[in-house]
């Protein structure tokens, strides 16, 4: 259960959830960082955004640029499944 597949197959079921609109992006992004921190490779991406949207208030990026950023990820995790081809 705790393997890394079982880790990266819970993520991609996450961020299709997002791509569906069950999810905010943020909220995708703060439940990865929760589960996985920044320990799993496929996820670290979405880890790092979901550290960028504590220090919106401080930076010159929008929440809108955040979201996008988390969007294309989940678009990532979705479509780059092990065993298909792109």
């Amino acid at each position: 259960m705790g393997s890394v597949a079982a880790q990266e197959a819970a993520a991609r079921v996450l961020a299709a959830r997002m791509l569906a609109g069950e999810l905010s992006p943020r909220e995708l992004a703060s439940r990865i960082h929760q589960r996985f921190g920044h320990e799993l490779p496929l996820t670290e991406r979405l880890a790092e955004l979901d550290d960028d949207y504590d220090t919106l208030d401080y930076g010159d990026r929008t929440a809108a640029q955040a979201d996008a950023d988390v969007t294309a990820e989940a678009l990532r995790l979705t479509l780059d499944r092990p065993g298909t081809t792109a």
